[in-house]
C-alpha cells in the first residue's frame, strides 16, 4: 500500500482530533474540580457560620424543680428511678 496525501491529512486530522478531545476533557475536569471546591467552601462556611450561631443562641431554661438527674435504686421489687427533688432517705 502506497500512502497518498489522503492518508496522510486523514491521519493528521485524526490525531488533531485526539488531542482536542483531550484538551477538551481535561478542562473539563477542571471547571468540575473548581465548582466542587467552591461547593466544599461554601458548604464550610454554613457549617461553621451555624456553629458560630449556636454558641452564642441563648441556652434552654431548665424546667422548674427538674435538673434533668434522675436517681435509680434496686429494690427486692424491681428497679426505683426517682427525681433527685423527690429522692427522701
Amino acid at each position: 500500500m502506497n500512502a497518498n496525501a489522503a492518508d496522510f491529512g486523514s491521519s493528521a486530522l485524526s490525531a488533531f482530533l485526539r488531542a482536542a478531545g483531550l484538551v477538551a476533557l481535561a478542562v473539563g475536569a477542571a471547571l468540575a474540580l473548581v465548582f466542587a471546591f467552591a461547593a466544599a467552601v461554601v458548604v464550610g462556611l454554613m457549617v461553621a457560620g451555624a456553629a458560630l450561631v449556636m454558641r452564642f443562641w441563648p441556652r434552654r431554661q431548665e424546667a422548674a424543680g427538674f435538673a434533668g438527674v434522675l436517681e435509680a435504686r434496686r429494690t427486692p421489687s424491681g428497679w426505683v428511678v426517682e427525681t433527685a427533688a423527690k429522692r427522701k432517705s
